[in-house]
């Protein structure tokens, strides 16, 4: 009798035992996937400012005017009211399927040069003077454009045609590309993209020489063919970090001014790039060659006035590529 008196006691034990491992376990695994979960929460929270929804579609993209738009699944096809981003969706192997200004910035825009022929891009109006009807016949999947291009009245109107994004246009070009690269799903080819023209800024400002030495006036022409400075933090040309390090000249401004003949005289810098339209930027040389302070300028005398194309202005990608085989032909 004691011994199965013994025997049931030991199997209630074992019972007790097997519950208890078996309850362990399943603590365990549920704060296993807990954790797990709380790392993927982590993972997605990187970057939540422009992309809060992980990989994957949908998901959710909080652009410049903290609008939260919702991109239901990849979109194939891309509009964009203004041709700077043209620049950026061209090097992301995504050609817009209509353009703001389509038709002149293809014809004339350096950068977009080596893409000319190689997709149809519906033209969409110049500046604000949008062609809503041309926007509908070209049926986006999303509509990109920079804050403040469009008011609230035209935003409510594009919005039923499809999903639109609006970026910074102050934003890094680093930024840029990668927000572009989010509404499309390409994050890799922007990081590519990006480690490849951070490579390429590094080995022109290595290679520039002499240059290095120089000093630089870096203007753009306004409607009366007056200069203006666009300002050393407004570009890539400046920044010793992550630009092409030039030297500024003596009174250079940082933020975008006019500058008259005399103030640029003050500054006498040993090379001008004029980054404007090139047949403005020739007019605007014309009306003061006969005059005694631009022929004073050490840039005149020695011939250093250089032409750059307007589309260097947006500052995106191909640009920024672009601006580094100049500046290395100068080098030369």
């Amino acid at each position: 009798m004691k011994r199965w008196i013994s025997l049931i006691a030991a199997l209630v034990l074992l019972t007790g035992i097997l519950a208890a491992c078996s309850s362990s376990q399943t603590t365990a695994g549920n704060t296993s996937s807990t954790n797990a979960a709380k790392e993927r929460a982590g993972e997605q929270a990187k970057g939540a400012s422009t992309l809060e929804v992980g990989e994957g579609w949908p998901r959710t993209i909080t652009d410049a005017t903290s609008r939260k738009v919702v991109l239901k699944e990849r979109p194939e096809r891309v509009a964009v009211l203004h041709p700077l981003y043209l620049d950026y969706f061209f090097a992301l192997d995504t050609p817009p399927i209509a353009s703001g200004s389509a038709a002149k910035s293809m014809k004339e825009f350096a950068t977009l040069q080596p893409y000319v022929g190689k997709a149809e891009i519906a033209d969409l109006g110049a500046g604000k003077d949008l062609n809503m009807e041309a926007i509908i016949e070209a049926m986006p999947d999303v509509i990109v454009t920079f804050k403040g291009h469009i008011d609230e009245t035209n935003y409510d109107k594009l919005s039923k045609i499809a999903p639109v994004i609006q970026i910074d246009y102050s934003d890094k070009w680093e930024n840029a590309t990668m927000i572009c690269a989010r509404i499309i799903g390409k994050e890799d080819k922007a990081d590519q993209l990006i480690k490849e023209t951070q490579g390429i800024i590094k080995k022109t400002k290595d290679q520039l020489g002499d240059l290095k030495n120089k000093s630089f006036a870096l203007l753009r022409v306004d409607g009366k063919s007056n200069f203006t400075a666009q300002g050393t933090k407004n570009t890539t040309y400046y920044n010793e970090t992550t630009g092409f390090g030039l030297m500024k000249p003596d009174r250079y401004p940082e933020d975008s001014a006019i500058l008259t003949l005399e103030a640029l005289s003050e500054m006498n810098p040993d090379y001008l790039i004029i980054q404007h339209t090139l047949d403005v930027a020739k007019q605007a040389i014309l009306e003061k060659e006969g005059l005694a302070v631009w022929k004073s300028l050490k840039a005149v005398k020695n011939n250093h006035v250089v032409l750059f194309d307007n589309s260097l202005n947006s500052g995106s990608v191909l640009a920024i590529r672009l601006a580094a085989e100049n500046l290395l032909k100068l080098a030369e």
